[in-house]
This record gives C-alpha cells, structure tokens and sequence, in this order.
C-alpha cells in the first residue's frame, strides 16, 4: 500500500483502524469480559484518570503493558515541558483577557461618550430652537423686524431667555394699554 499525500510505502504488516470512543463506555467491572477494540477504547478514553499501576492491574495483556511504558516513558520527557508550556499559555491568556476587557472598557467609554454628547446636543439644540420660535413668534406679535434666525441661532440660552422675557414683557405691557 502506498500513501501519496506522504510519499511513503506502507507495508501489508500494519493495520490502521479506526474507532469512535464516544461510542465505547465501558466500565472498570467490564473489562475482562471485553473484546480487544472495547478494551483499546478504555485505554485511551480513561488513561488520563489512572496511575500506571491501576492501569497495569485493569489491563494485563503485553500489547497494553506496551502501551503504558511508552505512554510513562512520554509523561517522564514531557512532564517538565508540559508543565512550562502550560504556565505560558495561562500568562498569554491572561494577558489577552486583559487586553480585551481593557479595549471592551475604552469602546464602551467612547460609545457612552458619544451618545451623551448626542444626547446633551440634542437637546440643548431643542432648546435654542424652541426659544427662536418664541421669539420670532413675540416679534411678529408685537409687529417688531422679524431679524435673522442665524443671529437667534448663535446665541447662547441666556441671552435667548433675555430676550424672550423683554418680549413678554413688551407684549403684556401692550395688552393693558390697549
């Protein structure tokens, strides 16, 4: 047999088989009365939950004995590196959680800041609008020179409200005269 997308020839003595071990669960109690394929299942579903000496108890035969060895043989290597790489990849998400709850923190700022500015502008501009309106509504009342909106509109409220009491003013004091 030849595997093309490696370039290597594969001899006739290997097997590959493949097994779906969610579909195995099977229990410690079980395990002597279990076929090879349920067995192999076991081992590389619960390994990780055993030390090497219950594994060796659970699974007596020289293909599992094999399996362990190699399997301690790796944890022995690796252990120290495991451990490193581990404690790296806990610092790197810290910092990212870090970072992205830091930039949540600054978008929700501009975004609050945005909408009060929004909202403060909108309503201050309701407000001059509200008061030009009065007071060209005053003016034409009183039969005064409507003037310019654009002059109305760059004053500040103060001086709208100024403006709005002496027309009230000048309306009521008309009114008793007449």
């Amino acid at each position: 047999m030849f595997d093309k997308t490696a370039s290597l020839e594969i001899p006739d003595s290997i097997e590959v088989h493949t097994a779906e071990l969610t579909k195995y669960n099977l229990k410690e109690e079980q395990l002597e009365s279990a076929i090879d394929i349920e067995r192999w299942a076991f081992f590389f579903s619960n390994a990780q939950d055993y030390d090497s000496s219950q594994l060796r108890r659970l699974l007596p035969a020289n293909e599992f004995q094999s399996a362990i060895e190699v399997v301690e043989s790796i944890a022995g290597k690796s252990e120290d590196r495991t451990m490193y790489d581990q404690r790296e990849k806990a610092h790197r998400d810290y910092q990212w959680l870090l970072e992205g709850t830091r930039q949540q923190g600054v978008e929700k700022g501009r975004e609050e800041g945005r909408e009060e500015g929004l909202e403060s502008g909108h309503e201050a501009g309701l407000e001059n609008g509200m008061l030009v309106g009065k007071i060209q509504l005053l003016r034409e009342l009183l039969k005064l020179p409507a003037g310019h909106v654009d002059e109305l509109s760059n004053a500040d409220i103060s001086e709208l409200n100024q403006i709005l009491t002496q027309l009230q003013h000048q309306l009521r004091t008309r009114d008793k005269q007449a």
